[in-house]
């Protein structure tokens, strides 16, 4: 449940089963696998699920029943199971930035063939199969840190934490609260803010007035508060780079009390 697998007590799969029962699966995709119409030879079953005809992308065609599509229970025709699986030719077939070259005698951990890859970059890797086929593996790594590189030159960044993304107000899609870093948890309003990747809780309140005030003071002494001490250092670090290079940005937080902090702004600057 922690890491994602679990969502629910079940109760989901049901409504996803009932939900596919009443679509229209025509067309849709599940995996390997296409649905092309109703299986004529199979009627519903006793609990009203309905059978669909189905071609994988192996070029075989099965029936399949509808729960069974949308709770992701069946999405091959069996084929993955089958040793030839991990044997298809992806010679010179690109993915991304990393084109196969050839197969090696390596094997994975599930038994799948290993690939010897060339990336645009230049870089030559060893990927298994799955990774390439199904795991949207698009380069040796560079294109991550591209990625990296462009978002750091984008962003400012001080101790690891953008100042540009703690400079917005923007709630996340996810809020519940309306307030952010308020969250409802066992009928308690609880706040906390995150600064350099690390989580500091402010307090748990019977009403969301009081949470979101205490979330709007540490914001005010710690987001605000980086955001002046970093562009009062960058006049001064323009002005005299050695001095910048021997005093870099520093800013130490700890625990005041149970819904305070305490907030140490590096170097002192008079």
């Amino acid at each position: 449940m922690l890491h994602g697998g679990t969502k629910s007590c079940g109760c989901l799969t049901r409504i996803n089963s009932a939900k596919a029962n009443a679509y229209d699966l025509h067309g849709k995709t599940f995996g390997e696998l296409e649905v092309l119409n109703i299986a004529k030879d199979h009627p519903k079953d006793a609990r009203g699920g309905v059978w669909w005809h189905c071609r994988c992308s192996r070029g075989n065609e099965i029936d399949v029943l509808a729960s069974l599509l949308a709770t992701g229970r069946k999405t091959h025709c069996g084929c993955k199971a089958d040793p030839q699986y991990y044997s298809v030719d992806i010679t010179d077939r690109q993915f991304g930035r990393l084109t196969a070259k050839y197969p090696l005698k390596d094997r994975d951990r599930k038994g799948g063939v290993v690939w010897h890859c060339k990336c645009e970059c230049g870089n030559e890797v060893d990927i298994p199969y799955n990774w390439l086929m199904y795991s949207g593996m698009q380069s040796c790594g560079c294109q991550r840190r591209d990625h990296e590189q462009s978002l750091s030159n984008y962003l400012t960044h001080v101790n690891g934490t953008s100042l540009d993304m703690i400079r917005s107000k923007k709630i996340p899609n996810d809020n519940t609260t309306g307030y952010r870093g308020v969250y409802l948890i066992k009928g308690k309003y609880v706040a906390k803010i995150v600064f350099q990747k690390k989580a500091y809780y402010l307090g748990v309140y019977d009403n969301i007035e009081e949470a979101a005030q205490a979330r709007k003071e540490a914001e005010e002494l710690l987001f605000d508060g980086a955001t002046a001490h970093y562009e009062r250092w960058k006049i001064k670090a323009d002005a005299d780079p050695e001095w910048a290079a021997n005093n870099p940005v520093e800013i130490i937080v700890s625990k005041k009390s149970a819904s305070e902090l305490n907030v140490t702004f590096l170097p002192v600057m008079t």
